[in-house]
């Protein structure tokens, strides 16, 4: 299992390579992922959640946070506060309408994260609020349940919407990499 894994990390991070060179400005899509966990890192520590380690992976960076002694509503706050720091510097950013690209891009690339992040996949911050909310309201297995379906779900709706945007309107192909590496991780995936 750990080859496949790599195999899959190594192509994923090739697509990685590939879809930032083309963007306009590289460096402000990496400024975008570190504000996203910086969001997590302020509302772990304003929980009371530590850190156990930081994963720089191949689509994204990643933290593994000790949850274990907070309530699934503190973890719930940690999981959101990347998408509510990505909303927050939209907002700031986009306020300052420009003529500058760079800022219209910055603003645009965090609207977007936050936008992806939201998605009900499990290994996606979306998908971990889902287990988080479905643990409140039902029991381990019945939560586990509802959130493989409700991730395979929205993973391939995912696929099939880049799909569509690649057959019609001849779109970038970042999109179909990003929901095909995520349909494959959560075949992998316990």
């Amino acid at each position: 299992m750990d080859k496949i894994g790599e195999k899959i990390g190594f192509f994923a991070f090739f697509l990685t390579i590939m879809s930032v060179s083309s963007s306009p400005h590289p460096l402000l899509l990496g400024l975008c992922y570190l504000i996203h966990e910086s969001g997590h890192l302020i509302f772990a520590k304003i929980n009371g959640v530590g850190m156990n380690k930081l994963k720089i992976g191949s689509f994204r960076l990643s933290l593994s946070y000790d949850c274990s002694m907070v309530s699934y509503g503190k973890e719930l706050l940690v999981c959101a506060g990347g998408i509510i720091f990505n909303l927050a510097f939209f907002l700031v950013f986009n306020f300052f309408k420009s003529k500058s690209e760079g800022i219209s891009f910055f603003a645009f690339c965090n609207l977007s994260l936050a936008l992806m992040n939201l998605y009900p996949i499990s290994t996606l911050d979306g998908g971990r609020i889902l287990k988080c909310l479905s643990m409140l309201l039902f029991n381990a297995k019945r939560a586990e349940q509802i959130c493989r379906v409700c991730s395979f779900f929205f993973a391939f709706i995912l696929w099939l919407c880049a799909v569509y945007l690649q057959l019609v309107f001849d779109s970038n192909v970042s999109l179909f990499f990003i929901s095909v590496f995520l349909l494959v991780e959560l075949c992998f995936s316990r």
